[in-house]
């Protein structure tokens, strides 16, 4: 049978990868963003592409913010039906076993 510090843990642990997940989203969006923005820079400064390009940087950032931004959201779920089921197996204290 788990204890208290057991699910101290669990709690800890469980912590640490939601918020894993969630700094790793934005790390990873960050970078991803910025090296995509010198190409970019340079393409737009093409006279003859420069509007396609802006266009297409737009779409490309769309994108980005929506598929990093669908990891949080995702996560952000995943940690409530997390909460919800710890918190409806996790022991009261109340149970007098022994």
């Amino acid at each position: 049978m788990m204890d208290s510090r057991d699910w101290r843990r669990i709690e800890g642990l469980r912590s640490l990868i939601h918020d894993g997940v969630a700094r790793g989203a934005d790390f990873v969006e960050k970078h991803h963003r910025h090296a995509a923005e010198k190409p970019f820079r340079v393409l737009e400064s093409l006279a003859p592409i420069a509007g396609a390009t802006r266009l297409v940087h737009r779409v490309h950032d769309g994108i980005v913010w929506l598929t990093y931004g669908g990891i949080r959201g995702i996560n952000r779920v995943v940690e409530r039906v997390d909460d919800w089921v710890v918190g409806a197996i996790e022991p009261t204290g109340d149970d007098s076993e022994g």
